[in-house]
């Protein structure tokens, strides 16, 4: 069981890590009431302080950075408001970095962050589990969030990919829909293929066949979606209801639907997305939960912080199904 941190000095004392930070490395300038509570939390909690505490003396507290696929992604940009308003409540400064879901970039965006002197990451790795694992460094703390990756040595937080598509797709099939499409990305995103998975085993689960040709896995943004998934629901025999695996990719196919004058095809979009709710039909979602997701990787980055030895542990959130409409409309009669 681990040992009390200089968090938990801090809740108790009821004053912020840096002025616990300040008595622990005996700074001039602390009012000695400050003093006295904040060493009576440390007794009460028998708190040794260790040298990445110290760290946090001198007047200087560490900088987080952040590495994500995109700032411009609904989820991660939950994510990034999140640390950054512990980190701010802390007095920690915080620096974003998106990789644009291009592996160099993203090895180059964690090199620069760590040349930077960030005192820890948190980062959504992008690129194969060798690669991805490579790009990480061994002497910052690090914690992985949003994904797997094959990665052991490292804190991770993530949701139930394959568990939210099944129930998305069990869904759709339970009212009524037997050809179901699936649009992502899964070259390099271990989630997408996590939401794959999930998506055929309902099909299969449900005796419905996987059809190839409704299976579209090559986009990840909303540009590359639109044509894609403009193309797939354009014909008489278009599928009457679509999975897709991001909110980017929703979008995509949001636009795709407004174009063709379409609102008979039952949605679900894996991630909820601002304005989801006023769409017409509003926007059925399976909820990633970022808000909980990002304060579980904070949490794991200041135990880290506190204690570089900490065992390794790996949390997995439930997401859950937001039912809105669109994923609640019946399949479309045909002639």
């Amino acid at each position: 069981m681990n040992g009390p941190t200089i968090y938990d000095v801090a809740r108790e004392s009821g004053f912020s890590i840096k002025t616990v930070s300040r008595v622990i490395n005996g700074e001039s300038g602390v009012r000695p009431e400050t003093i006295d509570r904040v060493e009576r939390a440390i007794k009460a909690l028998d708190y040794h302080p260790n040298p990445a505490a110290q760290r946090l003396g001198g007047g200087k507290l560490p900088t987080i950075g952040i590495v994500v696929d995109s700032i411009d992604d609904p989820f991660f940009g939950e994510v990034i408001a999140v640390v950054e308003r512990r980190a701010v409540e802390m007095g920690m400064d915080v620096l974003v970095a998106s990789t644009g879901m291009d592996a160099v970039r993203a090895r180059t965006q964690v090199e620069r962050l760590v040349r930077r002197g960030v005192s820890a990451l948190i980062v959504a790795p992008f690129g194969d589990d060798a690669a991805a694992r490579a790009d990480l460094p061994d002497d910052v703390p690090v914690v992985v969030i949003d994904r797997k990756c094959g990665i052991e040595d490292k804190d991770v937080v993530r949701v139930t990919d394959h568990e939210g598509a099944v129930e998305a797709v069990r869904h759709l099939v339970a009212h009524g829909h037997e050809r179901i499409a699936f649009l992502g990305e899964t070259a390099e995103f271990t989630t997408v293929q996590d939401r794959l998975s999930g998506y055929t085993d309902a099909l299969v689960e449900a005796g419905l066949a996987v059809e190839p040709e409704l299976v579209e896995t090559r986009c990840w943004s909303a540009d590359v979606a639109y044509p894609l998934a403009l193309a797939m629901l354009a014909p008489p025999d278009a599928p009457t209801a679509v999975f897709a695996s991001t909110p980017l990719v929703g979008l995509g196919v949001l636009r795709a639907l407004k174009r063709l004058d379409r609102q008979d095809v039952a949605l679900v979009v894996f991630g909820d997305f601002p304005l989801a709710e006023l769409m017409t039909p509003p926007t059925t979602v399976v909820d990633q939960r970022p808000t909980p997701l990002a304060h579980a990787a904070f949490d794991h980055l200041a135990r880290r912080l506190d204690d570089a030895h900490a065992p390794v542990v790996e949390t997995v959130l439930p997401t859950r199904l937001i039912q809105r409409g669109s994923g609640e409309l019946p399949p479309r009669e045909t002639s």
